[in-house]
């Protein structure tokens, strides 16, 4: 037997495994009852206009002569700023103080705190919602259960809100995430 017909019978052996495999495992793809998306704003195509240059041509000829102009420094960058001198008769004015904002209460902090999550959309898949939250680049998936940043712990889910309780709150936050 040739070193070919080795090859082509190993090949064969291969995709049968693969076969049976997959045969006696069939994939299965998960329903999904309802989801639901936040409302998305349409942005209209750039219009270009007949007097825009494409974006292939080149004006070289500013790169060979560029326009001159009279450019003046007005502070140079490397250097360290200087205060002005203040004049003799000049008396420095005394500081006040700003006064101090009240502080604010545990259930304040925490209503402040969610006011950074915005939310786009929600998932029902049976009686559990869950609700897709963005902070920044961090996207965050909650459900009944779930702890935020550790402290938060969410109680109920709805669409749009969930009810938030934590060790500093004595009674349970609902938190609305369309009204922040």
């Amino acid at each position: 037997m040739s070193q070919k017909h080795k090859i082509l019978i190993g090949l064969c052996v291969i995709l049968a495994i693969a076969l049976t495999y997959r045969l006696m495992n069939p994939f299965e793809q998960e329903t999904i009852e309802r989801l639901t998306f936040a409302r998305a704003t349409k942005v209209p195509p750039p219009q270009t206009g007949g007097s825009m240059q494409s974006q292939a041509e080149l004006r070289l000829d500013l790169f060979r002569s560029p326009p001159l102009s009279p450019v003046t420094i007005q502070r140079d960058l490397f250097q360290k700023p200087t205060l002005p001198e203040p004049v003799s008769g000049d008396k420095p004015k005394p500081k006040t103080k700003k006064p101090t904002p009240p502080p604010k209460s545990d259930r304040q902090k925490t209503e402040e705190h969610f006011r950074r999550f915005k939310t786009f959309g929600s998932y029902r898949h049976g009686p559990n919602v869950y609700l897709f939250l963005q902070r920044g680049k961090q996207v965050l998936v909650i459900t009944r259960g779930d702890r935020i940043d550790g402290k938060y712990f969410v109680q109920e889910v709805s669409e749009k809100a969930a009810t938030i309780t934590a060790a500093n709150l004595t009674d349970p936050l609902k938190i609305n995430f369309d009204e922040l």
